[in-house]
């Protein structure tokens, strides 16, 4: 270290941003929810293409007065997205400001900190825009321009998936990138190559540089025009934090080249860590960052002590080992940051990794011919449709093997502190036999396996219930944990798009859950059941494995169960209909119907809704799905008092009657509903019923 000065600045200026990480948090910050706006601002990027552009616009001013620097503002519904702007325009906007959202459950993403990381304050949402000037930064505009031309020709050259994909490989354009394709290549550990990373700059700035030194010029000068390119590069494409990582390192060899001198990749990496911190310190804690700098320190640091497994003959044998030693590098910043791991990601890098400079070469001269000629284009882009349509391939048969994911939660920081722990004491043993020209040790494996039971260890479940009432915005969804089950009631919103997905599944797997062991639907209604659905129409049902799917049992049917019911029967999940008297057991924890009698004659799918009264020991809840004063009436003789109460329907005044209250007399209730929702939930009737109630 002490001959690396740059490492020891960049472990200060760690250190520092560690410390000084919560200094201003205090501050008091207005929230906004759609008030009313106008501002007089400067464009400074165009975001995405065609009909899903945003801007990015700095220097916000209301009235004669700053109010932020930067802002995100999304086009009128309906409307065309900014086809007349140019990058460095002043317009003036109007429309309703709102904050970033912060994550209400645990796993859940938080847009609040990911936007506050890149110095974007709110989110902005457009009802009129004005131009103000025509002034604009020329640079910025042409390479935006460019970008979109590219992207254009890539469009027609492709179809629909494979063009996304290549997008976002060549120009960081992911508005294309179909979701599908991307969480297959997620699933599979290959995400990295739809984002522009050090492979990608490597073989563009290596190609360029040989090219100019062969053909066109000499060493110095074809390295100060590789440079000039590869940060042009780099803007033409938002310069994500991979992409700075690379470029700056990449300059970091070219100069070397043209000095002289010796390159020194701890010094490359850290100087290149130096600039993006000291640009934007908050950067360190973002899971690209981490994996970005992470991957490559791992490779430098303990690649070799994987490798050395094998003799030098075993070729591939040695890459393997390799990839395997990139894996373990990176486990514990995916567990921290996404809960869950493929087992076979060193597998199909492996297979993958040899075409993607092939891929990579062929895209970008595809698009070059493509300005020229279509025909040409396409030509070139038929081999990247073949290497794209194998990825696909040995991406589905990969995910078909035995525990291709497992999820496994976040593990604690200590937890990866030892982990990484474990791998220095694996280098420092390295460095012994080699100092002792010793052969394989075999305390490598043992040092692993160490590291890799502590990072997944878990903390064993006391023998205690633990109810969640998530935060599902305008719905109901609630998960009981006790010992290694898992329930859910409900599960749905109306205000939160994609629940299941990006609510309900971050939740359950930061935990650990790979078992959903019964899913209860007190009735139909979208805002109890459509994060459900989207579980169960995912073809593997989002990585869990669903036990019971239980549904009220009514002679009267309601049509809207039958496509659960389908979906179950396709996935081989077990239905079951639960009427009052009916219950489960699960030792100490007991889950009995209050409600609906089988031949209930119900007028809206409210009046049917599963009650279910959970009992633990000397605990007691209830949980009453939408039910109303109609139904209320019909379980009133079973009840007694509750230490726990789910208020039926989101808290409406037709529910939780004074009667209904009186009787249960809970400790606890909890009213499930969205932020300034539409419906007015909770109503003031029923807060003061409950008030009265305690």
């Amino acid at each position: 270290m002490g001959r690396r000065p740059l490492c020891v600045a960049l472990v200060i200026v760690v250190l520092l941003i560690l410390f000084f990480q919560d200094t201003g948090k205090e501050e008091l910050e207005k929230n906004y929810h759609g008030e009313e706006k106008t501002f007089l601002c400067q464009v400074e990027e165009i975001l995405g293409q065609g009909d899903s552009k945003q801007l990015i616009v700095s220097d916000v001013i209301e009235g004669k007065v700053s109010f932020c620097n930067r802002i995100k503002v999304y086009p009128k519904s309906g409307e065309p997205s900014f086809d007349n702007l140019k990058i460095g325009n002043i317009i003036e906007i109007k429309g309703q400001l709102y904050s970033f959202s912060k994550p209400g459950n645990p796993g859940q993403f938080n847009e609040y900190q990911y936007n506050r990381e890149q110095g974007i304050s709110y989110k902005f949402f457009l009802q009129s825009l004005t131009k103000k000037s025509d002034s604009s930064h020329w640079r910025s505009q042409w390479l935006y321009e460019l970008r979109s031309n590219f992207y254009n020709c890539i469009m027609q050259c492709l179809p629909e998936k494979e063009a996304g994909v290549i997008a976002a490989m060549v120009l960081g354009e992911k508005c294309a990138l179909d979701e599908d394709i991307k969480k297959l290549y997620q699933d599979n550990g290959i995400g990295h190559i739809l984002a522009i990373s050090g492979l990608h700059i490597s073989i563009i700035g290596a190609g360029l540089f040989y090219l100019l030194r062969r053909f066109v010029m000499p060493m110095k000068g074809a390295v100060l025009v590789t440079i000039l390119l590869l940060l042009l590069y780099g803007e033409l494409t938002g310069f994500p934090v991979s992409t700075k990582r690379a470029v700056i390192m990449m300059i970091c060899v070219l100069m070397a080249r043209f000095l002289g001198k010796r390159y020194d990749l701890p010094s490359a990496l850290a100087l290149s860590a130096l600039i993006q911190l000291c640009l934007e310190p908050m950067v360190l804690f973002q899971a690209g960052f981490l994996l970005s700098y992470g991957t490559v320190l791992g490779i430098y640091l303990f690649v070799n002590v994987f490798s050395e497994l094998v003799s030098k003959e075993h070729v591939i044998g040695k890459s393997f080992f390799s990839s395997l030693g990139v894996f373990f590098i990176t486990f514990p910043i995916l567990l921290f940051f996404y809960y869950e791991i493929n087992c076979y990601s060193s597998i199909i890098n492996m297979i993958i990794l040899p075409f993607l400079s092939a891929l990579l070469v062929m895209s970008i001269l595809g698009g070059i011919f493509a300005f020229l000629n279509l025909i040409i284009g396409r030509f070139f882009y038929g081999v990247v449709y073949v290497i794209l349509s194998f990825y696909s391939f040995m991406g589905n048969i990969m995910l078909e093997l035995p525990m291709a994911k497992i999820i496994i939660g976040k593990p604690q920081l200590w937890q990866v502190i030892v982990y990484y722990a474990c791998f220095v004491w694996m280098r420092i043993e390295t460095q012994k036999k080699k100092q002792k020209k010793e052969g394989r040790n075999w305390k490598y494996g043992i040092i692993l396996v160490l590291g890799i039971a502590v990072l997944v260890w878990k903390n064993p479940e006391n023998d205690v219930l633990k109810i969640t009432n998530l935060d599902v915005g305008q719905g109901d969804c609630a998960c009981l944990r006790y010992e290694d089950t898992t329930l859910l009631i409900d599960g749905g919103s109306t205000d939160v798009e994609e629940v299941g997905k990006y609510r309900i599944t971050p939740f359950l797997k930061y935990y650990g859950v790979r078992h959903i062991d019964y899913i209860f639907l007190t009735h139909s209604d979208r805002d109890h059941t459509n994060g459900i659905l989207e579980i169960l129409k995912d073809s593997r049902c989002m990585d869990f494995k669903i036990g019971t799917v239980i549904l009220p049992d009514i002679e009267k049917k309601d049509e809207s169960f039958t496509e659960i019911e389908t979906l179950c029967n396709m996935r081989d999940i077990s239905v079951q209909k639960m009427k009052i008297g009916d219950n489960i057991r699960i030792k100490d924890l007991g889950i009995t119907c209050l409600h609906p009698t089988k031949n209930y004659d119900w007028q809206n799918k409210n009046d049917y809704s599963l009650v279910l009264q959970v009992t633990y020991k000397d605990f007691k809840g209830l949980f009453t799905g939408d039910l109303e004063n109609s139904g209320e009436q019909e379980i009133l003789a079973n009840l007694k008092d509750v230490d726990y109460l789910k208020v039926g329907h989101h808290g409406s005044k037709g529910s939780s009657s004074e009667e209904f209250l009186e009787r249960l007399q809970p400790e606890v209730a909890v009213i499930s509903c969205g932020e300034e929702n539409s419906y007015g939930h909770p109503h003031k009737e029923t807060l003061d019923r409950l008030k009265r109630a305690e």
